[in-house]
């Protein structure tokens, strides 16, 4: 177990300097990065214990004022110990709480992020962790093509042309595609004979152009609703944010 001492000093580097700190235990209840909290109502306990990027943490010294998720202020706090969260914690039964549980941790994962493709990369590994697909993954606006992007999942087509098959024409009308059976889509190409159903998901810039899809396969018939439109879409307003944001 790693010790952090949230001392004076620290606390006025970062703007948090309390008279008289109190603490909080969690004995056995660990939370990522993105959900730390401090709970002012458990004032007897005197440490933090909490998990981030796989490591154990004793945190001391935390003042009484501070509840927060907000993932820089925090990044700072510990600057010299970790980097990023990297655990999901995905809680809930239903398709809707799911989503509802993995939105804010993808803010965590890409905050203060600038390279689009790792990014990318870990938006597409988590939605493959949350839900486990079939395939998910994004293709790419290149020129007149939709080039593969990072994915999860069996191998897939490289490069998909403009107005063709359910990604294609996802990206030429601007609207999502919600395809209950892949193979009564008109043009369908089938990157892998165990697909079925497919949704995908253009995704534009601040200009309307549409700079990538999200695209998820399943192996089942008609596998995909309106809340996966509903998430995916505003998993696509996060991605466009992101590139607003990226390296150049």
């Amino acid at each position: 177990m790693r010790e952090i001492n949230l001392g004076v000093p620290l606390l006025r580097r970062v703007g948090l300097f309390t008279a008289s700190p109190r603490q909080v235990v969690c004995e056995n209840k660990f939370y990522p990065l993105w959900a730390f909290r401090y709970y002012p109502s458990r004032k007897k306990k005197r440490n933090i214990e909490c998990r981030i990027s796989n490591i154990q943490y004793r945190i001391s010294n935390f003042p009484t004022n501070l509840f927060t998720t907000n993932l820089s202020l925090l990044k700072t706090i510990f600057a010299d110990n970790i980097t990023m969260a990297e655990s999901l914690l995905i809680s809930g039964n239903s398709k809707e709480e799911r989503y509802r549980s993995l939105l804010p941790q993808l803010v965590a994962l890409t905050d203060g992020e600038t390279d689009f493709v790792a990014n990318l990369s870990n938006i597409v590994g988590a939605l493959k962790q949350a839900f486990g697909f079939f395939w998910v993954g994004v293709y790419l606006v290149k020129k007149n093509q939709l080039v593969l992007g990072p994915f999860q999942g069996p191998i897939a087509c490289t490069r998909i042309n403009f107005g063709k098959g359910v990604c294609g024409t996802s990206w030429e009308k601007k609207q999502v595609m919600l395809i209950p059976d892949v193979d009564q889509f008109p043009g369908h190409i089938s990157c892998s004979s165990d697909s079925k159903s497919e949704i995908v998901v253009p995704v534009v810039n601040e200009t309307g152009e549409v700079i990538l899809v999200i695209d998820v396969d399943s192996d089942k018939l008609n596998d995909f609703d309106t809340t996966d439109q509903r998430y995916l879409e505003e998993i696509g307003g996060l991605i466009s944010l992101l590139y607003t944001k990226r390296d150049a």
